[in-house]
């Protein structure tokens, strides 16, 4: 192999390895913690082994959103049903702070369904009629 060859062959292997760490970094998702939090509202059922969310923005036939919650929130929900005012099986309004995911990496429903991540609960209480 000539000197010209093996430099033409260092080139192309050093372009290859630029143009597939570009690829791999521009593929990569954001974490998850990196998502922006908003104030959301809506109606929370849940229980210890799953948590369903209806958001005030959607119609009655939509689907109900995954809950997960993270960071300070889980020490306020437990607090919530230790107290009582986050019984399971009951339907509670909730106004919380919260990051919405759709890629499927978090809940049961893959790609595409929306879950939360519940960072901070700021309002629990029973549900009435002007919740919406």
């Amino acid at each position: 192999m000539t000197v010209r060859a093996a430099s033409a062959s260092r080139s192309l292997l050093a372009a290859l390895a630029v143009v597939t760490a570009t690829a791999a970094c521009s593929s990569r998702r954001p974490d998850l913690g990196d998502l922006p939090t908003r104030e959301v509202t809506g109606h929370l059922t849940g229980g210890r082994d799953a948590n369903w969310f209806r958001p005030c923005v959607l119609a009655p036939a939509d689907s109900a959103w995954w809950v997960t919650f993270t960071d300070r929130a889980v020490v306020q929900r437990d607090t919530l049903r230790r107290s009582g005012r986050l019984p399971d099986g009951q339907s509670r309004f909730v106004r919380w702070l919260a990051a919405v995911t759709r890629g499927g990496e978090v809940g049961p429903r893959g790609p595409g369904a929306p879950a939360l991540l519940v960072r901070d609960i700021l309002e629990v209480r029973v549900p009435g009629p002007g919740d919406c």
